[in-house]
């Protein structure tokens, strides 16, 4: 039963009296509207009446006419006048629902000022006494050049953090009263910043174009096929060991245009001539051309290096 008659805060009385207004105000300017059409026509009315009619013989009509202009005029005024109160009245509402949230935000941020100003000081005596015990034990044994400065610092720090905390929680229980009053600011939270989303490079690729069928492991590990006449995006190194062995050329090869699709997409990856590109064996101390070459003819070339064997000194007679 009690939630059946449940009293409204002063929050929600100002909501609902708010809501009333301006669905009146609403009303009112509707009615001011339609008053306001029919006083003009009442006035092009009379004015036609005047202008084209017989005023001698048509006097009453004239005095019919005249006393409709005045009535409709009555009748904008008073809606007018209804709806510019109405208004006056939404912005006082609107004025103390304002500083009703106000006050209502202010009291929750100085009882939460209070409470953490409650927190620290129920626990700094704690801390101050282990710190003071701490210290004593730690002189104890001052003898020990470390553990002498840690008595030091640490009786140092804790004098300091006393006269501190004298100042600071006087000055924040009186910050609590002026919260509430309006003299201070409410204590704003910075929000933290988002985290940095760093976004994962895709590791780089090279086009071919293949003149044998082959299978090999992406980046990911995943078996790919790539099939004989067709171009194909491997991984660098994958892609530099099919030129190497002769199972693809550079897109810039001139068999490119000729052979490109001449397969029609008939192929079997388990068929027994694909080549395995991953169990190809590699020859020792013959580096390839990875991506950080800027050309990219330069890139998809086939370089190797010549083993001229030792170098050798020449003497030059004069």
């Amino acid at each position: 039963m009690a939630l059946l008659f449940k009293r409204k805060t002063s929050v929600e009385k100002l909501e609902t009296e708010l809501a009333a207004l301006r669905a009146r105000a609403k009303t009112l300017g509707s009615r001011h509207a339609a008053a306001e059409a029919a006083f003009v026509d009442a006035k092009a009315k009379l004015q036609r009446h005047l202008l084209e009619a017989d005023l001698d013989a048509d006097e009453k009509v004239g005095v019919k006419l005249e006393a409709a202009v005045a009535a409709c005029a009555q009748k904008r005024d008073n809606f007018a006048d209804a709806l510019g109160e109405a208004r006056k009245m939404i912005s006082a509402v609107e004025a103390n629902l304002a500083a009703e949230r106000t006050a209502i935000e202010r009291a929750a941020a100085a009882d939460k000022l209070a409470q953490q100003v409650a927190a620290v000081e129920a626990t700094l005596p704690k801390f101050m006494s282990a710190g003071g015990a701490l210290t004593d034990a730690l002189s104890a044994i001052s003898f020990h050049y470390e553990t002498g400065e840690m008595a030091r610092f640490l009786g140092n720090t804790m004098a300091q953090l006393e006269i501190a905390a004298g100042f600071s929680l006087a000055e924040l229980r009186a910050t609590v009263d002026r919260i509430k009053t309006g003299d201070a600011a409410i204590p704003r939270v910075e929000p933290q910043p988002a985290p940095l989303t760093v976004i994962e490079q895709p590791p780089p690729t090279q086009t071919v174009f293949m003149l044998r069928s082959a299978n090999y492991r992406d980046h990911d590990g995943r078996k790919r096929f790539a099939g004989q006449h067709e171009d194909a995006i491997m991984p660098v190194p994958i892609a530099q060991r099919a030129l190497r062995h002769g199972v693809a050329v550079s897109v810039a090869d001139p068999r490119r245009a000729q052979l490109r699709g001449a397969r029609g997409g008939d192929f079997n990856p388990l068929a027994p001539d694909v080549v395995d590109l991953d169990a190809l064996e590699e020859p020792k101390g013959v580096p390839y051309l990875g991506v950080d070459i800027a050309d990219p003819a330069l890139r998809a070339a086939n370089f190797t290096v010549i083993d001229r064997g030792p170098a050798r000194a020449l003497k030059v007679t004069p």
